[in-house]
C-alpha cells in the first residue's frame, strides 16, 4: 500500500470510529480491506481506495466496520464480573430500594456477550429483584456485529470460551451445530448502533457503565473527551468499569479508582458512596461466594483460569510452585523430572549457599543416606529428597563407585573414599546439606594423548 493511500484510510478511520492506526498496522489494514474489495469486484486496494475517495458511502462503512475488533467471549477476565455481582449488585438493590430502577449501558458490546453475561448474573438474582425495572443496553458501531448480537447464536467455541458449563445447560438450547441463548435473557438486552465519538446525550442516564477494551484503540484527547461524556450521564453513586489495560489516570479527572479494585471506578463528586468490598474480597481469596447486605444470590460461582488458581496444599508431585512448602509425594509433573523422591523436606529457601562445584570425572564410593536439602532455586519445589538423582541439583541420596577419570579432554584426577552424601553431577548447583569430603586423590596434568605408550625419548636411542 503506497504511504498516501495508507494515510487517506488512517485519517478517514479515525474521523468515522476514533480507531489510530499507526504505520506499523499497514499489514493489517491490507488483511482487512482485501476481503473488502473482493466481494466488490476491485482488483486491488488501489481501486478499492480510489471508490472510497470517490465518495461511496457505503463502500466507507464496510471499511470502518472492518476494521473495528470485535473481540468477545462470555464472562471475559472474569474479575470485572465477580465485582458486578458482589459489590456493585448488592450496592445498588440497598440504594435504590425506593425506587427499583436499574440501567446499564455496554458501550462496545460486540457480538453480545459482555452484556449477556451481565443478564445471566441478574437472573440468578430474581429474587432480590422482584418488581424491578431493569435495562440493558448494549450498543456498538457495527451494524452486521449487532445482528450476530440479537440472534444469540454461537458456535461451540464460543461458549466454551468463559461460560461455565452450569450457565450453558441452565440459559442455552443446541440449534444445530450451534448454540442459542434463551428468549428470556435475550429479552433482557436492547441493542442500538451507535458511535462513540456521537452525542451520548440521546441515550438517557445509566447507573453502571461497562467501557471495556475501547479506550485503548483511542489516542489520548478522544480518551478523555469519552471518560467525561460518560460521566455526564451518570449520578453520583454510579459505576464505570473499564478494560484491564485501561486507566483514568492521568487522563480524566472525572472518576476515582475503587479502594483495592482494578478496573472499576467511581465518579470523583462527593456523592461516591462508600461500599462494601468484604463479599468480594471473600470471594477472591477462595471464601464461600455470599454477596453482602442479604443479597447472596443462588449458587453462581465463576472459576479463575486454571494458570491463575492456587490450591491449599499442593504437594512436589502436583506442581512447580507447591502452596504448602517443605511436603513431598512420590513422583513428580514438573517439566524436568526429579530422581525418585525421599524423605520429607523442611521449609525452603532461595538462597544457594554451601554448594559445592562438580567435580567432573572424580566421583566417590558408595555413600550413606543424604540428609534434607535446605532449600531451592528455579521455581522447584522446596525440601524435595530423592535417591541416586543425576539431573536435579538440591537432591541427595546415595552416592555410587567411581572410576578413574577420562584422560581425553577431561582433568585427570582421580578420588578415594568419599564420606558424604552426593555422587550427583548437577549442571546448576542449588541449596543442600550434604558433604562431599574424601581423602585427596593422585592428580596428573590433563593431556589430549597419554605418552606414556609411546615410551621415552631415551628409548628409542
Amino acid at each position: 500500500m503506497k504511504p498516501e493511500d495508507f494515510d487517506f484510510v488512517s485519517r478517514l478511520i479515525k474521523s468515522k470510529s476514533g480507531l489510530v492506526l499507526s504505520e506499523d498496522k499497514t499489514y493489517l489494514l491490507e488483511s482487512r480491506l482485501m476481503p473488502i474489495a473482493r466481494k466488490r469486484g476491485l482488483k486491488d486496494l488501489g481501486e478499492l481506495i480510489s471508490a472510497m475517495r470517490g465518495g461511496d458511502r457505503q463502500l466507507v462503512e464496510d471499511v470502518v466496520d472492518a476494521m473495528t475488533t470485535n473481540e468477545s467471549f462470555f464472562f471475559r477476565d472474569t474479575k470485572p464480573f465477580d465485582q458486578f455481582r458482589h459489590v456493585v449488585l448488592p450496592h445498588m438493590i440497598k440504594a435504590r430500594a425506593s425506587k427499583r430502577h436499574l440501567r446499564i449501558w455496554c458501550a462496545a458490546a460486540s457480538s453480545g456477550q459482555e452484556p449477556y453475561s451481565l443478564a445471566m448474573i441478574l437472573d440468578e438474582f430474581k429474587s432480590q429483584l422482584s418488581g424491578w425495572r431493569i435495562e440493558i443496553i448494549g450498543t456498538d458501531i457495527s451494524r452486521e456485529i449487532l445482528t450476530k448480537a440479537r440472534a444469540g447464536l454461537y458456535s461451540q467455541f464460543e461458549v466454551q470460551r468463559g461460560l461455565p458449563i452450569n450457565l450453558l445447560v441452565k440459559y442455552f438450547q443446541k440449534q444445530e451445530d450451534q448454540w442459542q441463548i434463551s428468549a428470556d435473557i435475550r429479552s433482557k438486552v436492547q441493542y442500538k448502533e451507535f458511535n462513540l465519538l456521537d452525542d451520548f446525550r440521546p441515550l438517557g442516564q445509566f447507573d453502571i457503565v461497562y467501557c471495556r477494551n475501547v479506550l485503548i484503540y483511542f489516542d489520548q484527547p478522544t480518551k478523555s473527551d469519552v471518560l467525561s461524556r460518560i460521566s455526564a450521564l451518570m449520578p453520583d453513586d454510579g459505576f464505570l468499569f473499564l478494560g484491564g489495560a485501561e486507566t483514568v489516570l492521568g487522563i480524566s479527572d472525572k472518576f476515582k479508582p475503587l479502594a483495592r479494585q482494578r478496573g472499576i471506578y467511581q465518579l470523583n463528586r462527593p456523592g461516591a458512596p462508600e461500599v462494601d468490598l468484604a463479599a468480594l474480597e471473600k470471594a477472591q481469596a477462595g471464601g464461600t461466594a455470599a454477596a453482602s447486605s442479604g443479597a447472596a444470590a443462588g449458587g453462581l460461582t465463576f472459576q479463575k483460569p486454571k494458570h491463575m488458581q492456587t490450591g491449599a496444599g499442593t504437594t512436589a508431585g502436583s506442581a512447580a510452585r507447591p502452596t504448602t512448602p517443605g511436603t513431598t509425594t512420590p513422583g513428580s509433573t514438573a517439566t524436568r523430572p526429579f530422581g525418585t523422591t525421599g524423605m520429607t523436606g523442611s521449609t525452603g529457601s532461595t538462597a544457594r549457599p554451601g554448594v559445592t562445584p562438580p567435580r567432573p570425572g572424580t566421583t566417590g564410593t558408595t555413600g550413606t543416606t543424604g540428609t534434607t536439602g535446605t532449600g531451592s532455586s528455579f521455581g522447584r519445589p522446596a525440601g524435595s529428597t530423592g535417591t541416586g538423582s543425576t539431573t536435579r541439583p538440591g537432591t541427595t541420596g546415595t552416592g555410587t563407585t567411581g572410576t578413574t577419570g577420562s584422560t581425553y579432554r577431561r582433568p585427570l584426577g582421580t578420588g578415594t573414599t568419599g564420606t558424604g552424601a552426593g555422587g550427583t553431577t548437577p549442571t546448576r548447583p542449588s541449596t543442600g546439606t550434604g558433604n562431599t569430603s574424601g581423602t585427596s586423590g593422585t592428580t596428573r596434568p590433563s593431556s589430549t594423548f597419554d605418552r606414556s605408550r609411546f615410551g621415552k625419548p631415551e628409548d628409542k636411542k
